[in-house]
Protein backbone atom coordinates (compact mmCIF):
# COMPACT_ATOMS: atom_id res chain seq x y z
CA UNK A 1 0.00 0.00 0.00
CA UNK A 2 1.08 3.47 -0.67
CA UNK A 3 -0.56 5.88 2.28
CA UNK A 4 -0.74 7.12 5.84
CA UNK A 5 -3.50 8.55 7.57
CA UNK A 6 -3.80 8.64 11.53
CA UNK A 7 -6.19 6.06 13.15
CA UNK A 8 -8.35 8.35 14.43
CA UNK A 9 -9.16 9.90 10.61
CA UNK A 10 -9.56 6.48 9.13
CA UNK A 11 -12.17 4.84 11.65
CA UNK A 12 -14.12 8.00 10.96
CA UNK A 13 -13.31 8.26 7.42
CA UNK A 14 -14.70 4.83 6.44
CA UNK A 15 -18.03 5.00 9.01
CA UNK A 16 -18.66 8.41 6.66
CA UNK A 17 -17.69 6.69 3.58
CA UNK A 18 -20.02 4.18 3.70
CA UNK A 19 -23.17 6.23 4.90
CA UNK A 20 -22.65 8.48 2.52
CA UNK A 21 -20.79 8.08 -1.00
CA UNK A 22 -22.33 7.77 -3.78
CA UNK A 23 -22.78 7.61 -7.50
CA UNK A 24 -21.60 4.60 -9.82
CA UNK A 25 -17.97 4.48 -11.42
CA UNK A 26 -16.59 2.38 -13.94
CA UNK A 27 -13.59 1.34 -12.02
CA UNK A 28 -12.37 2.75 -8.48
CA UNK A 29 -9.17 3.69 -7.72
CA UNK A 30 -6.23 1.12 -6.44
CA UNK A 31 -4.23 0.89 -3.63
CA UNK A 32 -0.62 -0.84 -4.00
CA UNK A 33 1.15 -0.52 -7.63
CA UNK A 34 -1.71 1.31 -9.13
CA UNK A 35 -1.44 1.41 -13.15
CA UNK A 36 -2.53 4.83 -15.31
CA UNK A 37 -4.98 2.52 -16.79
CA UNK A 38 -6.39 2.09 -14.21
CA UNK A 39 -7.19 5.26 -13.46
CA UNK A 40 -10.75 6.43 -12.40
CA UNK A 41 -12.33 6.34 -16.09
CA UNK A 42 -14.01 9.48 -17.24
CA UNK A 43 -17.05 7.03 -17.47
CA UNK A 44 3.34 37.81 5.31
CA UNK A 45 3.15 39.48 7.98
CA UNK A 46 6.01 42.43 9.22
CA UNK A 47 9.30 41.80 10.73
CA UNK A 48 8.54 44.03 13.39
CA UNK A 49 5.07 44.66 14.61
CA UNK A 50 3.64 48.22 13.57
CA UNK A 51 4.89 50.59 15.83
CA UNK A 52 2.30 52.62 18.03
CA UNK A 53 1.44 55.16 16.09
CA UNK A 54 0.57 52.80 13.03
CA UNK A 55 -1.16 50.17 14.99
CA UNK A 56 -4.62 48.95 13.04
CA UNK A 57 -6.77 51.57 12.21
CA UNK A 58 -9.53 49.10 11.37
CA UNK A 59 -12.64 50.67 13.84
CA UNK A 60 -13.68 47.10 13.98
CA UNK A 61 -13.70 45.11 16.98
CA UNK A 62 -12.38 41.68 17.55
CA UNK A 63 -10.93 38.45 17.93
CA UNK A 64 -9.71 36.28 20.29
CA UNK A 65 -6.60 37.36 22.29
CA UNK A 66 -4.55 33.81 22.30
CA UNK A 67 -7.16 31.86 19.70
CA UNK A 68 -8.05 32.26 16.42
CA UNK A 69 -11.80 34.06 16.27
CA UNK A 70 -14.67 31.62 17.26
CA UNK A 71 -15.93 30.39 13.59
CA UNK A 72 -20.19 30.19 13.07
CA UNK A 73 -21.12 26.63 12.15
CA UNK A 74 -17.84 24.90 12.15
CA UNK A 75 -17.49 21.55 11.08
CA UNK A 76 -15.59 18.98 13.76
CA UNK A 77 -12.17 18.61 11.80
CA UNK A 78 -10.17 15.66 11.12
CA UNK A 79 -7.11 14.86 13.00
CA UNK A 80 -3.73 16.10 12.20
CA UNK A 81 -2.51 14.07 9.39
CA UNK A 82 0.80 13.25 10.55
CA UNK A 83 1.66 10.83 13.15
CA UNK A 84 4.38 11.70 16.23
CA UNK A 85 7.97 10.51 14.82
CA UNK A 86 11.16 12.27 13.56
CA UNK A 87 9.05 15.82 12.10
CA UNK A 88 10.79 18.66 11.26
CA UNK A 89 9.53 21.30 13.85
CA UNK A 90 9.76 25.01 12.50
CA UNK A 91 10.46 27.73 14.27
CA UNK A 92 8.29 30.87 13.72
CA UNK A 93 11.22 32.66 12.17
CA UNK A 94 11.73 29.47 9.86
CA UNK A 95 7.87 29.20 8.83
CA UNK A 96 7.97 33.05 8.03
CA UNK A 97 11.23 32.33 6.19
CA UNK A 98 10.94 29.40 3.89
CA UNK A 99 13.32 28.50 1.42
CA UNK A 100 12.86 30.23 -2.07
CA UNK A 101 13.31 28.97 -4.83
CA UNK A 102 12.91 31.60 -7.23
CA UNK A 103 10.48 30.77 -9.82
CA UNK A 104 12.11 27.15 -10.42
CA UNK A 105 9.94 24.62 -12.62
CA UNK A 106 9.32 22.04 -11.25
CA UNK A 107 8.39 18.47 -13.08
CA UNK A 108 6.54 16.56 -11.53
CA UNK A 109 5.10 13.16 -11.73
CA UNK A 110 2.06 11.16 -10.99
CA UNK A 111 -0.47 8.12 -11.86
CA UNK A 112 -3.83 10.31 -11.93
CA UNK A 113 -4.79 6.38 -10.39
CA UNK A 114 -5.65 7.03 -6.65
CA UNK A 115 -8.45 8.56 -5.78
CA UNK A 116 -8.54 10.62 -4.08
CA UNK A 117 -4.97 11.76 -4.29
CA UNK A 118 -4.74 12.16 -7.81
CA UNK A 119 -7.32 11.19 -10.54
CA UNK A 120 -8.88 12.43 -13.64
CA UNK A 121 -12.47 14.40 -12.77
CA UNK A 122 -14.81 11.97 -15.09
CA UNK A 123 -16.90 14.76 -15.70
CA UNK A 124 -14.43 17.48 -16.29
CA UNK A 125 -11.37 16.10 -17.23
CA UNK A 126 -9.54 17.83 -14.95
CA UNK A 127 -6.61 16.05 -13.04
CA UNK A 128 -7.05 16.86 -9.11
CA UNK A 129 -6.83 15.50 -6.17
CA UNK A 130 -5.14 15.36 -2.74
CA UNK A 131 -1.46 15.30 -3.79
CA UNK A 132 -2.16 17.86 -6.37
CA UNK A 133 -3.62 20.52 -3.77
CA UNK A 134 -0.35 20.09 -1.86
CA UNK A 135 1.83 19.71 -4.67
CA UNK A 136 0.88 23.51 -5.80
CA UNK A 137 0.74 24.70 -2.36
CA UNK A 138 4.37 23.63 -1.46
CA UNK A 139 4.95 25.21 -4.46
CA UNK A 140 3.36 28.36 -3.64
CA UNK A 141 5.01 28.49 -0.34
CA UNK A 142 8.48 27.96 -1.81
CA UNK A 143 8.22 30.01 -4.98
CA UNK A 144 8.17 27.29 -7.91
CA UNK A 145 6.00 26.45 -10.64
CA UNK A 146 4.76 22.70 -11.63
CA UNK A 147 5.10 21.45 -14.58
CA UNK A 148 2.72 18.13 -14.13
CA UNK A 149 3.35 14.73 -15.70
CA UNK A 150 1.70 11.05 -15.88
CA UNK A 151 3.06 8.07 -15.69
CA UNK A 152 2.21 4.14 -15.04
CA UNK A 153 3.39 3.35 -11.25
CA UNK A 154 5.47 0.55 -12.61
CA UNK A 155 7.83 2.48 -14.45
CA UNK A 156 7.92 5.87 -11.77
CA UNK A 157 10.10 5.31 -9.37
CA UNK A 158 12.62 4.41 -11.78
CA UNK A 159 12.35 7.49 -13.87
CA UNK A 160 12.30 9.76 -10.86
CA UNK A 161 16.13 7.39 -9.79
CA UNK A 162 16.92 8.69 -13.59
CA UNK A 163 16.42 12.06 -13.61
CA UNK A 164 13.69 12.14 -15.99
CA UNK A 165 11.34 14.13 -13.40
CA UNK A 166 12.45 15.75 -9.81
CA UNK A 167 9.25 14.89 -7.60
CA UNK A 168 7.21 11.59 -7.92
CA UNK A 169 4.19 10.85 -6.11
CA UNK A 170 1.57 8.28 -6.12
CA UNK A 171 0.77 7.56 -2.07
CA UNK A 172 4.28 5.84 -1.98
CA UNK A 173 4.79 4.02 1.12
CA UNK A 174 8.65 5.19 2.24
CA UNK A 175 10.42 1.69 2.62
CA UNK A 176 14.08 1.15 3.14
CA UNK A 177 14.36 -0.78 -0.18
CA UNK A 178 12.49 2.44 -1.98
CA UNK A 179 15.42 4.60 -0.18
CA UNK A 180 17.88 2.51 -1.79
CA UNK A 181 16.26 3.91 -5.15
CA UNK A 182 14.83 7.38 -4.53
CA UNK A 183 15.23 9.85 -1.94
CA UNK A 184 11.82 10.61 0.28
CA UNK A 185 10.56 13.65 1.83
CA UNK A 186 9.46 13.84 5.21
CA UNK A 187 6.25 11.85 5.69
CA UNK A 188 3.20 13.95 4.63
CA UNK A 189 0.69 11.34 5.36
CA UNK A 190 0.07 7.76 7.25
CA UNK A 191 -2.39 5.57 6.37
CA UNK A 192 -3.46 2.14 7.48
CA UNK A 193 -5.30 -0.89 5.26
CA UNK A 194 -8.81 -2.61 5.97
CA UNK A 195 -10.53 -5.39 4.61
CA UNK A 196 -12.94 -4.89 2.49
CA UNK A 197 -15.49 -7.17 2.00
CA UNK A 198 -19.15 -7.75 0.43
CA UNK A 199 -21.69 -6.55 1.84
CA UNK A 200 -23.11 -9.64 2.95
CA UNK A 201 -20.22 -10.87 4.52
CA UNK A 202 -20.64 -12.15 8.27
CA UNK A 203 -18.45 -15.10 8.31
CA UNK A 204 -15.30 -13.05 9.69
CA UNK A 205 -14.74 -9.81 11.01
CA UNK A 206 -11.27 -10.11 12.11
CA UNK A 207 -7.82 -11.52 10.44
CA UNK A 208 -7.99 -14.31 13.17
CA UNK A 209 -11.11 -15.19 12.06
CA UNK A 210 -10.33 -14.90 8.32
CA UNK A 211 -7.29 -16.99 8.80
CA UNK A 212 -9.07 -19.91 10.88
CA UNK A 213 -11.30 -20.78 7.57
CA UNK A 214 -9.80 -22.39 4.78
CA UNK A 215 -12.47 -21.72 2.65
CA UNK A 216 -11.72 -18.34 2.25
CA UNK A 217 -9.75 -16.59 -0.23
CA UNK A 218 -7.52 -13.50 -0.50
CA UNK A 219 -7.74 -11.43 -3.91
CA UNK A 220 -4.39 -9.25 -4.06
CA UNK A 221 -1.42 -8.16 -6.41
CA UNK A 222 2.00 -9.87 -6.01
CA UNK A 223 4.87 -7.70 -4.93
CA UNK A 224 2.59 -4.54 -3.42
CA UNK A 225 2.37 -3.96 0.22
CA UNK A 226 -1.30 -5.38 -0.16
CA UNK A 227 0.36 -8.54 -0.79
CA UNK A 228 2.69 -8.95 2.09
CA UNK A 229 0.03 -7.71 4.52
CA UNK A 230 -1.79 -10.06 3.28
CA UNK A 231 1.27 -12.99 4.03
CA UNK A 232 2.16 -11.73 7.16
CA UNK A 233 -0.50 -9.98 8.70
CA UNK A 234 -3.30 -11.92 7.93
CA UNK A 235 -2.27 -15.81 7.14
CA UNK A 236 0.87 -18.56 7.89
CA UNK A 237 3.72 -15.87 6.38
CA UNK A 238 4.11 -18.31 3.11
CA UNK A 239 4.22 -16.33 0.36
CA UNK A 240 3.04 -19.17 -1.62
CA UNK A 241 -0.07 -19.52 0.05
CA UNK A 242 -2.91 -20.76 -2.11
CA UNK A 243 -5.31 -18.70 -0.23
CA UNK A 244 -4.05 -15.52 -2.26
CA UNK A 245 -5.15 -14.76 -5.26
CA UNK A 246 -2.87 -12.61 -7.43
CA UNK A 247 -4.58 -10.18 -10.03
CA UNK A 248 -2.44 -8.02 -12.77
CA UNK A 249 -4.31 -4.92 -11.05
CA UNK A 250 -5.94 -3.65 -8.01
CA UNK A 251 -9.21 -2.78 -9.63
CA UNK A 252 -9.18 -6.55 -11.04
CA UNK A 253 -8.98 -8.28 -7.23
CA UNK A 254 -11.78 -5.68 -6.43
CA UNK A 255 -13.96 -7.40 -9.51
CA UNK A 256 -13.25 -10.50 -8.42
CA UNK A 257 -14.73 -9.97 -4.93
CA UNK A 258 -17.88 -8.48 -5.93
CA UNK A 259 -17.58 -11.68 -8.05
CA UNK A 260 -17.40 -14.13 -5.64
CA UNK A 261 -14.10 -15.53 -6.88
CA UNK A 262 -12.29 -14.13 -3.96
CA UNK A 263 -13.68 -12.87 -0.31
CA UNK A 264 -11.57 -9.91 0.78
CA UNK A 265 -9.49 -7.69 -0.47
CA UNK A 266 -6.98 -4.98 1.72
CA UNK A 267 -7.26 -1.38 0.93
CA UNK A 268 -6.61 1.73 2.15
CA UNK A 269 -8.69 4.57 3.39
CA UNK A 270 -8.24 6.37 0.29
CA UNK A 271 -9.47 3.57 -1.98
CA UNK A 272 -12.07 2.96 -0.27
CA UNK A 273 -13.76 5.90 -0.97
CA UNK A 274 -13.92 5.26 -4.65
CA UNK A 275 -15.09 1.87 -4.45
CA UNK A 276 -17.45 2.03 -1.53
CA UNK A 277 -19.00 5.14 -3.28
CA UNK A 278 -19.29 3.16 -6.88
CA UNK A 279 -21.22 0.27 -4.69
CA UNK A 280 -22.73 1.68 -2.27
CA UNK A 281 -25.01 -1.49 -1.39
CA UNK A 282 -22.32 -4.34 -2.84
CA UNK A 283 -19.26 -3.65 -0.51
CA UNK A 284 -18.11 -2.65 3.13
CA UNK A 285 -15.46 -2.52 5.41
CA UNK A 286 -15.49 -5.01 8.29
CA UNK A 287 -12.60 -5.07 11.04
CA UNK A 288 -9.95 -2.75 12.43
CA UNK A 289 -7.10 -1.22 10.82
CA UNK A 290 -3.93 -3.23 10.19
CA UNK A 291 -0.67 -2.46 8.46
CA UNK A 292 0.50 1.61 8.90
CA UNK A 293 2.29 3.17 6.33
CA UNK A 294 3.61 6.49 5.84
CA UNK A 295 3.88 8.53 2.37
CA UNK A 296 6.32 10.62 1.08
CA UNK A 297 7.37 12.60 -2.39
CA UNK A 298 9.81 10.65 -3.99
CA UNK A 299 13.31 12.47 -5.29
CA UNK A 300 16.39 11.86 -7.85
CA UNK A 301 19.02 11.03 -5.26
CA UNK A 302 20.96 14.07 -3.74
CA UNK A 303 18.20 16.00 -4.65
CA UNK A 304 18.44 19.76 -3.38
CA UNK A 305 14.40 19.87 -3.34
CA UNK A 306 14.32 17.74 -0.66
CA UNK A 307 15.01 19.74 2.29
CA UNK A 308 12.75 22.82 0.89
CA UNK A 309 10.35 20.29 0.04
CA UNK A 310 10.45 19.42 3.82
CA UNK A 311 10.32 22.63 5.47
CA UNK A 312 7.48 23.11 3.06
CA UNK A 313 5.59 20.31 4.37
CA UNK A 314 6.12 20.96 8.20
CA UNK A 315 4.90 24.44 7.83
CA UNK A 316 1.57 23.05 6.20
CA UNK A 317 1.30 20.44 9.37
CA UNK A 318 1.85 23.08 11.42
CA UNK A 319 -0.79 25.72 10.56
CA UNK A 320 -3.32 23.04 9.52
CA UNK A 321 -3.25 23.29 5.81
CA UNK A 322 -2.87 19.32 5.55
CA UNK A 323 -6.01 18.73 8.18
CA UNK A 324 -7.78 21.08 5.76
CA UNK A 325 -6.53 19.15 2.76
CA UNK A 326 -8.16 15.92 4.57
CA UNK A 327 -11.07 17.49 5.16
CA UNK A 328 -11.75 18.21 1.76
CA UNK A 329 -10.52 14.92 0.30
CA UNK A 330 -11.84 12.58 2.42
CA UNK A 331 -14.81 13.71 4.07
CA UNK A 332 -16.22 16.53 1.82
CA UNK A 333 -15.19 15.45 -2.20
CA UNK A 334 -17.37 12.67 -3.94
CA UNK A 335 -15.27 11.52 -7.39
CA UNK A 336 -18.59 9.87 -8.41
CA UNK A 337 -21.20 12.83 -7.45
CA UNK A 338 -21.27 16.25 -7.00
CA UNK A 339 -20.61 17.53 -3.63
CA UNK A 340 -20.02 21.07 -2.35
CA UNK A 341 -17.34 22.09 -4.48
CA UNK A 342 -19.16 20.91 -7.74
CA UNK A 343 -22.15 23.13 -6.94
CA UNK A 344 -20.05 26.59 -6.20
CA UNK A 345 -20.97 29.43 -8.35
CA UNK A 346 -18.99 29.78 -11.96
CA UNK A 347 -17.62 33.73 -12.41
CA UNK A 348 -16.25 33.10 -15.78
CA UNK A 349 -13.12 34.61 -14.63
CA UNK A 350 -14.61 37.88 -13.68
CA UNK A 351 -12.82 40.60 -12.23
CA UNK A 352 -13.20 41.62 -8.95
CA UNK A 353 -12.38 44.94 -7.46
CA UNK A 354 -11.31 44.60 -4.04
CA UNK A 355 -10.51 47.38 -1.25
CA UNK A 356 -8.89 46.56 1.83
CA UNK A 357 -7.24 49.22 4.38
CA UNK A 358 -3.97 47.94 4.85
CA UNK A 359 -3.75 49.42 8.84
CA UNK A 360 -5.27 46.24 10.43
CA UNK A 361 -2.71 43.52 11.19
CA UNK A 362 -3.14 40.64 11.07
CA UNK A 363 -6.32 40.76 8.56
CA UNK A 364 -4.46 42.89 5.81
CA UNK A 365 -0.95 44.91 6.37
CA UNK A 366 2.28 45.72 4.45
CA UNK A 367 5.18 44.00 5.45
CA UNK A 368 7.49 46.78 6.21
CA UNK A 369 10.14 44.76 5.12
CA UNK A 370 9.37 43.54 1.86
CA UNK A 371 6.20 46.38 1.03
CA UNK A 372 3.68 43.32 0.21
CA UNK A 373 0.60 43.23 1.15
CA UNK A 374 -0.89 40.59 3.22
CA UNK A 375 -3.33 39.09 5.67
CA UNK A 376 -5.97 36.58 6.85
CA UNK A 377 -8.19 38.79 4.44
CA UNK A 378 -6.18 39.10 1.56
CA UNK A 379 -5.45 34.98 1.51
CA UNK A 380 -9.33 34.47 2.45
CA UNK A 381 -10.33 36.72 -1.07
CA UNK A 382 -7.84 35.09 -2.96
CA UNK A 383 -9.07 31.59 -2.09
CA UNK A 384 -12.94 32.70 -2.47
CA UNK A 385 -11.91 33.99 -6.03
CA UNK A 386 -10.22 30.58 -6.67
CA UNK A 387 -13.65 28.55 -5.55
CA UNK A 388 -15.83 31.15 -7.46
CA UNK A 389 -13.51 31.38 -10.55
CA UNK A 390 -12.75 35.12 -10.41
CA UNK A 391 -9.87 37.20 -10.33
CA UNK A 392 -9.08 40.04 -7.36
CA UNK A 393 -8.15 43.11 -8.05
CA UNK A 394 -6.69 44.96 -5.18
CA UNK A 395 -7.15 48.43 -3.70
CA UNK A 396 -6.30 50.54 -0.75
CA UNK A 397 -8.38 52.83 0.89
CA UNK A 398 -8.89 55.06 4.19
CA UNK A 399 -11.14 53.16 6.68
CA UNK A 400 -13.51 56.30 7.46
CA UNK A 401 -14.32 56.19 3.42
CA UNK A 402 -14.37 52.59 2.73
CA UNK A 403 -18.70 51.77 3.44
CA UNK A 404 -19.61 54.98 1.35
CA UNK A 405 -17.31 53.83 -1.61
CA UNK A 406 -18.13 50.43 -1.74
CA UNK A 407 -22.47 51.62 -1.46
CA UNK A 408 -21.47 53.89 -4.45
CA UNK A 409 -19.87 51.08 -6.42
CA UNK A 410 -16.59 52.57 -6.60
CA UNK A 411 -15.45 48.94 -5.11
CA UNK A 412 -17.47 45.78 -5.52
CA UNK A 413 -16.31 44.52 -2.23
CA UNK A 414 -14.62 45.52 1.13
CA UNK A 415 -13.00 44.74 4.51
CA UNK A 416 -10.98 45.84 7.14
CA UNK A 417 -12.45 43.78 9.86
CA UNK A 418 -16.29 45.26 9.24
CA UNK A 419 -18.42 44.60 12.17
CA UNK A 420 -21.99 43.35 10.68
CA UNK A 421 -24.86 45.95 12.07
CA UNK A 422 -27.80 47.03 11.43
CA UNK A 423 -27.32 50.81 10.79
CA UNK A 424 -24.35 49.62 8.37
CA UNK A 425 -26.84 47.30 6.34
CA UNK A 426 -28.87 50.73 5.70
CA UNK A 427 -25.56 51.48 3.66
CA UNK A 428 -24.14 48.23 2.08
CA UNK A 429 -24.66 44.64 1.25
CA UNK A 430 -23.14 41.97 3.94
CA UNK A 431 -21.90 38.70 3.04
CA UNK A 432 -22.72 36.02 5.76
CA UNK A 433 -20.18 36.03 9.12
CA UNK A 434 -16.59 35.07 8.14
CA UNK A 435 -15.12 35.70 11.55
CA UNK A 436 -16.62 35.98 15.04
CA UNK A 437 -14.27 37.97 17.34
CA UNK A 438 -14.04 39.51 20.50
CA UNK A 439 -12.86 42.57 22.75
CA UNK A 440 -10.13 42.78 25.65
CA UNK A 441 -8.64 45.21 27.81
CA UNK A 442 -4.90 45.97 26.64
CA UNK A 443 -3.09 47.52 29.68
CA UNK A 444 0.38 48.62 30.73
CA UNK A 445 2.23 45.35 31.16
CA UNK A 446 2.92 46.97 34.71
CA UNK A 447 -1.09 47.34 35.27
CA UNK A 448 -2.20 45.49 38.71
CA UNK A 449 -4.86 47.67 39.85
CA UNK A 450 -7.80 46.09 37.63
CA UNK A 451 -8.46 42.83 36.07
CA UNK A 452 -11.79 43.10 34.91
CA UNK A 453 -14.07 45.58 33.58
CA UNK A 454 -16.12 46.09 37.27
CA UNK A 455 -12.94 46.77 38.43
CA UNK A 456 -11.36 49.40 36.12
CA UNK A 457 -15.67 51.23 36.19
CA UNK A 458 -14.91 51.14 40.12
CA UNK A 459 -11.98 53.26 39.92
CA UNK A 460 -12.92 56.36 39.10
CA UNK A 461 -8.93 58.15 38.41
CA UNK A 462 -9.03 55.24 35.20
CA UNK A 463 -8.95 56.56 32.22
CA UNK A 464 -10.11 54.57 28.22
CA UNK A 465 -8.69 55.82 25.12
CA UNK A 466 -11.08 54.91 21.91
CA UNK A 467 -11.97 56.35 18.96
CA UNK A 468 -15.33 58.13 18.38
CA UNK A 469 -18.47 56.25 16.45
CA UNK A 470 -16.16 52.64 16.70
CA UNK A 471 -17.16 49.47 18.46
CA UNK A 472 -14.55 49.75 20.40
CA UNK A 473 -15.78 53.29 21.98
CA UNK A 474 -19.12 52.09 22.52
CA UNK A 475 -18.13 48.72 24.02
CA UNK A 476 -15.98 51.43 26.34
CA UNK A 477 -20.10 53.31 26.78
CA UNK A 478 -21.96 50.29 27.63
CA UNK A 479 -19.95 47.46 28.74
CA UNK A 480 -17.06 48.86 30.57
CA UNK A 481 -18.68 52.21 31.94
CA UNK A 482 -22.20 53.77 32.77
CA UNK A 483 -23.87 53.97 29.56
CA UNK A 484 -23.21 57.62 29.48
CA UNK A 485 -21.03 58.51 25.78
CA UNK A 486 -20.40 62.37 27.10
CA UNK A 487 -18.20 60.37 30.27
CA UNK A 488 -14.87 62.47 30.52
CA UNK A 489 -13.00 59.35 31.48
CA UNK A 490 -13.06 58.03 27.95
CA UNK A 491 -10.25 60.38 26.07
CA UNK A 492 -11.02 60.01 22.42
CA UNK A 493 -8.13 60.02 19.50
CA UNK A 494 -7.96 59.98 15.99
CA UNK A 495 -6.48 56.78 15.00
CA UNK A 496 -6.35 53.59 16.99
CA UNK A 497 -2.54 54.22 17.19
CA UNK A 498 -2.69 57.48 19.25
CA UNK A 499 -4.76 55.65 21.45
CA UNK A 500 -2.37 53.15 22.07
CA UNK A 501 0.56 55.78 22.08
CA UNK A 502 -1.22 57.41 24.57
CA UNK A 503 -1.22 54.17 26.70
CA UNK A 504 2.10 53.69 26.60
CA UNK A 505 3.01 57.23 27.45
CA UNK A 506 0.37 56.59 30.30
CA UNK A 507 -1.91 59.44 29.37
CA UNK A 508 -5.02 56.47 29.51
CA UNK A 509 -5.09 53.26 31.31
CA UNK A 510 -6.83 50.86 29.24
CA UNK A 511 -7.52 50.73 25.47
CA UNK A 512 -10.16 48.25 24.08
CA UNK A 513 -8.72 45.90 21.38
CA UNK A 514 -9.09 42.64 19.47
CA UNK A 515 -6.53 40.03 19.07
CA UNK A 516 -5.89 40.47 15.43
CA UNK A 517 -4.62 44.37 16.61
CA UNK A 518 -3.00 42.85 19.83
CA UNK A 519 -0.55 40.40 17.64
CA UNK A 520 1.12 43.25 16.54
CA UNK A 521 0.85 45.94 19.19
CA UNK A 522 2.18 43.17 22.08
CA UNK A 523 4.83 42.07 19.38
CA UNK A 524 6.23 45.31 19.10
CA UNK A 525 5.86 45.98 22.56
CA UNK A 526 6.62 42.92 24.60
CA UNK A 527 7.72 44.35 27.66
CA UNK A 528 5.56 46.99 27.56
CA UNK A 529 1.55 45.68 27.14
CA UNK A 530 -0.46 42.95 28.27
CA UNK A 531 -4.08 41.94 28.25
CA UNK A 532 -5.73 41.42 31.35
CA UNK A 533 -8.90 39.72 31.69
CA UNK A 534 -11.79 37.70 29.76
CA UNK A 535 -13.25 38.72 26.28
CA UNK A 536 -15.52 41.15 26.08
CA UNK A 537 -18.03 42.21 23.41
CA UNK A 538 -18.60 39.38 20.78
CA UNK A 539 -19.23 40.40 17.07
CA UNK A 540 -19.59 39.31 13.63
CA UNK A 541 -17.25 40.21 10.89
CA UNK A 542 -18.44 40.16 7.42
CA UNK A 543 -17.56 41.27 4.04
CA UNK A 544 -19.44 44.54 2.00
CA UNK A 545 -20.90 45.18 -1.47
CA UNK A 546 -23.18 47.70 -2.83
CA UNK A 547 -26.97 47.40 -2.46
CA UNK A 548 -28.05 44.77 -4.63
CA UNK A 549 -24.77 43.25 -5.39
CA UNK A 550 -24.99 39.69 -7.29
CA UNK A 551 -21.71 38.85 -5.45
CA UNK A 552 -23.59 38.25 -2.33
CA UNK A 553 -24.62 34.85 -2.94
CA UNK A 554 -21.59 33.49 -4.71
CA UNK A 555 -19.11 34.65 -2.06
CA UNK A 556 -21.95 33.73 1.13
CA UNK A 557 -21.40 29.73 -0.79
CA UNK A 558 -17.65 30.28 -0.70
CA UNK A 559 -17.56 31.36 2.77
CA UNK A 560 -20.01 28.38 3.86
CA UNK A 561 -17.65 25.71 1.90
CA UNK A 562 -14.40 27.08 3.86
CA UNK A 563 -16.49 27.16 6.99
CA UNK A 564 -16.97 23.11 6.10
CA UNK A 565 -13.95 22.35 4.89
CA UNK A 566 -11.69 23.86 8.00
CA UNK A 567 -9.93 26.62 5.42
CA UNK A 568 -10.63 29.12 7.98
CA UNK A 569 -9.53 26.97 10.82
CA UNK A 570 -6.06 27.15 8.90
CA UNK A 571 -6.16 31.07 8.10
CA UNK A 572 -6.54 31.34 11.95
CA UNK A 573 -4.03 28.80 12.46
CA UNK A 574 -1.44 30.74 10.58
CA UNK A 575 -2.24 34.45 10.88
CA UNK A 576 -3.18 34.28 15.03
CA UNK A 577 -1.12 31.51 16.00
CA UNK A 578 1.95 31.23 13.77
CA UNK A 579 2.12 35.42 12.67
CA UNK A 580 5.34 36.38 14.98
CA UNK A 581 5.96 40.24 13.82
CA UNK A 582 9.88 39.69 14.54
CA UNK A 583 10.04 36.55 12.76
CA UNK A 584 7.46 37.33 9.64
CA UNK A 585 9.18 38.09 6.39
Amino acid sequence: MKKLLTLAILITLLAVLVAACGGPATEAPKQEQPAATEAPQATEAPTQAPKPTEAPAATEAPAATEAPPAEPTEAPEPEPTMAPGDEEVLSPAAYWNLPDLGGRTIRAVTGNDYVPLNFVDPKTGKAMGWEYDAMEEICQRLNCVIEWNVTAWDTMISAVHEGQFDVGMDGITITDERQQQVDFSIPYMRSEQFMLVRADEDRFSTPEEFAANPDLLIGSQAGTTNFYTAVYEVLDGDEQNPRIKLFETFGAAVQALLSGDVDMVLMDAASSQGYIGANPDKLKIVGGPLASEDFGFIFTPGSDLVEPFNKAIASMKMDGYMDYLNKKWFFLTNPNGDDIYDTMPDLGGKTIQAVTGNDYVPLNFVDPKTGKAMGWEYDAVEEICKRINCTVNWNVTAWDTMISAVHEGQFDVGMDGITITDERKQQVDFSIPYMTSQQFMLVRADEDRFSTPEEFAANPDLLIGSQAGTTNFYTAVYEVLDGDEQNPRIKLFETFGAAVQALLSGDVDMVLMDAASSKGYIGANPDKLKIVGGPLASEDFGFIFPPGSDLVEPFNKAIASMHEDGYFDFLNNRWFFLYDPGAAQ
